[in-house]
C-alpha cells in the first residue's frame, strides 16, 4: 500500500512522532496517523524518556519506538529519528513531524502534499491547528514574531475558526506540531538548532528557510487538533541546562535568542534594548498579578543571553554560511506595532460593545421542534435604537450632556481662573514639577509638590501628553462622571430607574457641584466622583475582620488618590473609620476577643496609614502643618463661610445664589425621624454640615497669601450631600404604595416636601447653569493678570498688590510673581512670604516704608504691580516714596521699578560695590570677579551649593534670612540646588505605591493552575 501511495504521487513521507509522557493523548495520535487518507511511508516514534504508559501504548500499536534521554530536546529527538531512516533518494522525500498532543485530520496529509506539489519551491508546509478540547476553536494558522519576542498569530484570543482565514498562503512559518517539510533543505540547514530544545524552534526553521531562497506556506484544509500541553503547562518540560526547566522562562529566552541569531546585524543593538525594555514591562505587570517567578523568568530568560554574547556570534557564523537572501526578506510577515495596536482596540471596542448593547442569550435547545417554513417567516432580529433612548438612565445622560455643554460655553479653551490656576501645556512639565527640589514660586520653596500633579501627568498620557486638553475635558465632562458615579451605587438601594436617575441628577447638579466646577476646585471634583464609590465599599466592611486584605489595600489605594487630590476628604473618611474603631473598642469591652480586636484595629490602621504613606512625603509635611491639611489644590479663593455651610452651598465666587435652596438639608432634616437606614445616613450628613459649618468658619493664610480667607468646605459638603440623597432614595423607595395604603398623616407632609423641594431647586440649578452659571470664574484663554512686558524676562520677580476680597476695602493682599501666571501646583508650594517683605508691604501702603525698596530690592523684587482695582491713596504713598520708579500705568494697574540691585543672583565685593550675575532659576555656572560675598535672593535651604575649585563654599543665612557664600578666588563656579534627597522620597514613593498595587490586585494564576476548559 505504500508503495502504491508513493507511486502515485512521487512522494516518500517519513512520519516522526515525538513522544514525552503523551499519553493522555497518544492512542488518539497513533489512530489518526494510521487513518491518513494518504498513507504514510514509513513512521518511527521516539520516546524522551517518558514515565508513563506512552512506550506501552506505542509498542501495542507496533509503531517502531526509538528510546532517548528524558531531558532531550525536540529537536535532539527529531535528529536521532532521522538518523535510523535511509538516506534520502530525491528531492520528494519529506519528514511529517508530530506532536504526542496532536491529531491530525484523515485527510490532512493528502492536502499538505497537494498544495506542495503544485509549488515546488516550498520547503515547509503546515496544517490549520485547531484546539484539542474545543475544536471550534482556531489556535493557529501560520506564526510569526514580534519584535519584543511575542509569538505572533494574528487571530484574537478565542477566535472560532469559521473559514475566515482559509486559503493557501506563505507565512513566516508553522508549528513543528504537524510540519511536513522537505528533507533535502532540512539536511542542508542543519535541522533544528540545538540551542532551541523546546519552544520557537518553528519560528527560527522558518526563518533560516525564507533566507535560503525557500518559502513556508499554511495550508488551511490540512486541519490538525493540538492540545498545546508544554505550552499550557500541563505537563513538565525537561531540558539538559536546569536555568531553563520553567516554561515562561525557555519559551521568552528561546524568542529572544531567535530575534538576535536571525535579525540583520545593524538593528541587534535596539533589538537588545526592546528586549530587555519589554522583558522589564512584563515582569512589572507579572508583579501587579502577585506573578513573581514569571516576572523573574521575564528578567532571566533576556538577560542570561545576553551576557552570553558569543554563543549568539557562533549561531549567527552559523546562519551566515546558508544565507542567500537578505534577513529583511520576512519583514513583511513580522507585525508592525499599529497591527498589535488596532487588535488591542478591537478587543476593547468589541469588550465594550457587548457591555452597551449585550447580546441576548437564548434558551434554544436542539430537542425544540423546530419549523422551517415558520423559521423563513419570522424576520431577522434588529437592534432598536429607539429603543435604547428610552431607558431613563440614557435619556438623562443625554439630557445631561446637551446642558452640561452648553453651560461649559465658556470652557473650551485652555483653562484658568478661580481656585485653578494655568495649565502647562505638556505632561512632562507636570512630571518635571512633581520631581523638582526646587520651585520657582515667590520666594522659592523646597516643600513636595502633592501627588494629584503626578496623577494629573499619568492621565495626560490617555491625551498624548496635553495637559490643558485633559484639564478642559475634565471641566466639560464632570457633571457626567459626578453622575455616573452616584448612579453606580444607588442599585443598591432601589430597584426604581427613574428614582435613581432623579436621585444621580440632583447629586450632579447640588450646590457643591457647580460650585466646584465653576470655581475651578480640583479637590473638590475629584471628591464629587470618588466620594460614591469610597461610600460603597466603606458600608461593605461593616465587618473589616472578614474582609480580605487584597480589598483593604485596594480601597487604601482608593482612598490615596482621594488624599492626594483634598486632604479634607481624606479627614472626612478617617473620621468615619476611627469612629468604627471607637465602637471596635466598645464591642470588646462587652466581649472580651482580643485576638478579634486586634485583627480589626490591624485593618482600620491600614486603611488609614496607607493612603498617607501613597502621598509620601507630601503627606507628612502636611502633618507638621495641620492648618494645611484643611486645604484644597489651587489658588486660594474665599468660600462662603459657616451660614451657608447649613444650606449645604459652599458659597464663594462661582457659586450658585443662596436662595436657591438645596433639598440636602431638608432630606437630611426628614430622615432623622426615619424609622429605615435612612436614620444612619442623615446622622452622618448632618455630623459632615456641622464640620463643614465649623471649618467654614475659620480663615488663615495660605498658599502663599497673605490674607486669610474663609475656608473653602466642598468635600466636606459633598459628603453631606451623599448621605442625603442616599438617605432620600432610602425615603421615597417604594413610599408611594406605603402612601397609598394608609390614611392622611404627616408621613404624607414630609415626603410632599422633599419632592417639592428637590424639584424646585432642580429648576433652579438647570436655569442658573443655563444663564448666569456660564459666565463663571473658570474661563478659556484667560488674559495674564501681570502686564505682557513684565513676562519678557522669566523668572523676574514682581510684588503684586490688590485689594483683598470679601473683607475690608482697606486691606491689601499681595503675592511674588515670577514673570508668569501661576501654575498648576504653584500655589501648593508657595512658602509663606518673610516677615521683612510683610513688613515693607504694610509700610509702603502707609507712607511710612523709607527703606522698603532697600529690603525688596535684596530679595530680588524687581517690580511692583499695583492691580485694579486700586486705592488712589495707596498710589499717592508709593509715588511719595523714595526708591520706586512709576513705569507704566495702563487698565491693568500701575508698575512701579525697585531702585537698586534686584537680581537672583548678586556680587558684593570687599568695598562694598554690589553686582548682578545673571543665574538660570535651575542652576548657574558662571564667573566671580573676586573675593566677596555671593547672596541669593531665594529662601534659604540646606541644600543650596555653591562649587569652585571642587569645594562647596561655606553658606550662612544674612541679615533677610537668605543664602549667602563667601568667595575667596577668582574663577568659575557653579550654582546649584541638590535633589538628592528629593530624588530619594520619590524612589521611595515609587516603592510604596508599587506595593499597594500589587497587594491591591488580585493574584493571577500560573497557567499550569488554569482547567483545560479556562485554557481553551
Amino acid at each position: 500500500m505504500a508503495d502504491l501511495a508513493k507511486n502515485h504521487d512521487g512522494h516518500h513521507v517519513t512520519a516522526i512522532l515525538v513522544v514525552h509522557d503523551g499519553a493522555t493523548w497518544l492512542p488518539e495520535v497513533v489512530a489518526s496517523l494510521a487513518s491518513q487518507t494518504r498513507t504514510i511511508d514509513l513512521t518511527i516514534a521516539i520516546d524522551t524518556g517518558s514515565v508513563d504508559s506512552s512506550v506501552k501504548l506505542l509498542k501495542n500499536s507496533r509503531v517502531p519506538v526509538i528510546t532517548m534521554a528524558r531531558d532531550c530536546g525536540f529537536g535532539e529527538a527529531i535528529a536521532a529519528g532521522i538518523e535510523t531512516i535511509p538516506a534520502p533518494k530525491g528531492d520528494d522525500e519529506w519528514l511529517w513531524f508530530i506532536h504526542d498532543d496532536c491529531a491530525p485530520t484523515p485527510d490532512a496529509l493528502s492536502f499538505l502534499l497537494s498544495a506542495v506539489t503544485e509549488r515546488p519551491h516550498v520547503a515547509i508546509a503546515g496544517p490549520k491547528l485547531r484546539g484539542w478540547y474545543d475544536r471550534t476553536h482556531l489556535l493557529e494558522s501560520g506564526i510569526s514574531i514580534a519584535s519584543n519576542g511575542a509569538r505572533w498569530t494574528g487571530l484574537e484570543p478565542r477566535e472560532y475558526d469559521q473559514g475566515q482565514h482559509d486559503g493557501i498562503r506563505e507565512v513566516m512559518s508553522v508549528s513543528t506540531a504537524g510540519m511536513l517539510v522537505r528533507r533535502k533543505i532540512f539536511d542542508e540547514l542543519g535541522g533544528f538548532d540545538s540551542n532551541l530544545s523546546l519552544f520557537r524552534d518553528d519560528v527560527d526553521l522558518g526563518w533560516r528557510v525564507h533566507v535560503a531562497g525557500h518559502s513556508v506556506i499554511a495550508v488551511t484544509d490540512a486541519i490538525a487538533w493540538h492540545a498545546e500541553a508544554s505550552a499550557s503547562e500541563r505537563r513538565e518540560i525537561d531540558v539538559k541546562s536546569p536555568f531553563l526547566k520553567h516554561h515562561l522562562l525557555l519559551d521568552r529566552r528561546n524568542a529572544a535568542y531567535v530575534l538576535l541569531t536571525n535579525s540583520s546585524w545593524w538593528v541587534l543593538p535596539l533589538l537588545s534594548i526592546q528586549l530587555l525594555g519589554s522583558a522589564l514591562f512584563r515582569a512589572f505587570g507579572f508583579l501587579l498579578a502577585k506573578l513573581p517567578g514569571y516576572a523573574t523568568d521575564e528578567v532571566l530568560a533576556v538577560g542570561a543571553l545576553l551576557i552570553r554574547p558569543r554563543m549568539i556570534v557562533e549561531a549567527r557564523k552559523v546562519r551566515r554560511t546558508h544565507r542567500l537572501i537578505s534577513s529583511r526578506v520576512v519583514s513583511q510577515f513580522i507585525p508592525p506595532r499599529r497591527a498589535q495596536l488596532r487588535m488591542s482596540l478591537l478587543r476593547a471596542t468589541q469588550s465594550f460593545r457587548q457591555f452597551i448593547l449585550p447580546s441576548e442569550s437564548g434558551s434554544s435547545s436542539v430537542l425544540d421542534p423546530t419549523n422551517e417554513d415558520e423559521d423563513l417567516l419570522t424576520p431577522a432580529a434588529t437592534l432598536r435604537w429607539r429603543s435604547i433612548f428610552r431607558r431613563p438612565e440614557v435619556s438623562t445622560f443625554f439630557f445631561l450632556f446637551i446642558l452640561t455643554t452648553i453651560w461649559s460655553r465658556n470652557r473650551f479653551g485652555s483653562l484658568a481662573g478661580g481656585a485653578l490656576p494655568a495649565t502647562p501645556s505638556g505632561a512632562m512639565n507636570l512630571l518635571g514639577s512633581y520631581a523638582d527640589s526646587w520651585h520657582e514660586v515667590a520666594m522659592g520653596s523646597a516643600s513636595a509638590s502633592p501627588p494629584w500633579i503626578a496623577i494629573l501627568a499619568i492621565a495626560s498620557a490617555l491625551f498624548l501628553g496635553k495637559a490643558n486638553l485633559l484639564v478642559t475635558l475634565f471641566f466639560w465632562m464632570a457633571p457626567l462622571l459626578i453622575m455616573w458615579s452616584m448612579y453606580s451605587i444607588l442599585k443598591e438601594y432601589s430597584l426604581n430607574s427613574f428614582l435613581r436617575v432623579g436621585a444621580s441628577l440632583s447629586y450632579a447638579l447640588s450646590p457643591v457641584a457647580l460650585a466646584s466646577i465653576s470655581s475651578g476646585r480640583l479637590g473638590s471634583m475629584v471628591t464629587l466622583i470618588i466620594g460614591p464609590q469610597i461610600v460603597r465599599y466603606l458600608l461593605r466592611i461593616r465587618k473589616v475582620e472578614k474582609v480580605s486584605w487584597q480589598f483593604i489595600f485596594a480601597l487604601s489605594l482608593l482612598i490615596g488618590v482621594l488624599a492626594a487630590f483634598s486632604m479634607q476628604a481624606f479627614i472626612a473618611v478617617a473620621l468615619i473609620y476611627v469612629i468604627g474603631g471607637i465602637f471596635d473598642v466598645i464591642d470588646n469591652r462587652k466581649n472580651s476577643n482580643p485576638r478579634l480586636m486586634r485583627n480589626r484595629l490591624t485593618r482600620r490602621f491600614v486603611l488609614i496609614a496607607t493612603p498617607l504613606l501613597l502621598c509620601f512625603p507630601w503627606s507628612f509635611q502636611l502633618l507638621s502643618h495641620p492648618g494645611r491639611l484643611l486645604l484644597e489644590p489651587g489658588l486660594s479663593i474665599a468660600g462662603g463661610g459657616s451660614a451657608l455651610a447649613w444650606l449645604a452651598n459652599p458659597g464663594g465666587v462661582g457659586s450658585i445664589p443662596w436662595w436657591a435652596m438645596s433639598p440636602a438639608p431638608i432630606i437630611l432634616l426628614v430622615a432623622l425621624f426615619s424609622s429605615t437606614r435612612a436614620r444612619l445616613f442623615a446622622e452622618v450628613g448632618v455630623i459632615f454640615l456641622l464640620a463643614a459649618s465649623f471649618a467654614g468658619a475659620l480663615a488663615f493664610p495660605s498658599h502663599g497669601d497673605s490674607v486669610g480667607e474663609p475656608l473653602w468646605v466642598g468635600s466636606f459638603l459633598t459628603f453631606a450631600s451623599i448621605s442625603a440623597v442616599l438617605a432620600g432614595v432610602v425615603i421615597l423607595d417604594g413610599l408611594r404604595n406605603k402612601l397609598a395604603s394608609t390614611g392622611f398623616h404627616f408621613r404624607h407632609i414630609l415626603a410632599g416636601l422633599v419632592v417639592a423641594s428637590t424639584l424646585m431647586y432642580a429648576g433652579t440649578a438647570v436655569t442658573w447653569t443655563l444663564t448666569t452659571g456660564a459666565n463663571s470664574p473658570v474661563r478659556a484663554n484667560q488674559e495674564s493678570v501681570l502686564p505682557p512686558f513684565l513676562a519678557l524676562n522669566p523668572g523676574v520677580k514682581t510684588l503684586v498688590i490688590r485689594a483683598a476680597e470679601g473683607v475690608n476695602s482697606q486691606t491689601l493682599n499681595f503675592y511674588i510673581s515670577r514673570g508668569s501666571d501661576a501654575r498648576l501646583g504653584d500655589p501648593d508650594t508657595a512658602p509663606t512670604s518673610p516677615l521683612a517683605i510683610d513688613l515693607a508691604v504694610r509700610q509702603i501702603v502707609d507712607g511710612s516704608g523709607l527703606a522698603s525698596s532697600k529690603v525688596l530690592s535684596a530679595y530680588g523684587i524687581k517690580y511692583v504691580f499695583m492691580k485694579n482695582p486700586i486705592d488712589k491713596q495707596f498710589v499717592h504713598a508709593i509715588d511719595g516714596l523714595g526708591g520706586f520708579v512709576r513705569n507704566s500705568a495702563t487698565d491693568a494697574g500701575i508698575v512701579w521699578r525697585v531702585d537698586g540691585v534686584s537680581e537672583r543672583l548678586v556680587f558684593t565685593s570687599a568695598s562694598g560695590k554690589s553686582t548682578g550675575i545673571l543665574a538660570d532659576p535651575k542652576g548657574t555656572r558662571t564667573f566671580s570677579p573676586g573675593a566677596g560675598i555671593l547672596s541669593l535672593a531665594e529662601n534659604f535651604d540646606a541644600s543650596w551649593e555653591i562649587i569652585q575649585d571642587g569645594k562647596k563654599l561655606p553658606k550662612k543665612q544674612n541679615e533677610y534670612g537668605l543664602p549667602e557664600f563667601a568667595v575667596t578666588n577668582v574663577g568659575e563656579f557653579s550654582l546649584t540646588h541638590d535633589g538628592t534627597a528629593r530624588r530619594g522620597m520619590l524612589a521611595l514613593q515609587s516603592l510604596i505605591v508599587m506595593g499597594v498595587v500589587v497587594m491591591a490586585t488580585p493574584a493571577r494564576r500560573r497557567r499550569s493552575e488554569m482547567s483545560v476548559e479556562e485554557l481553551t
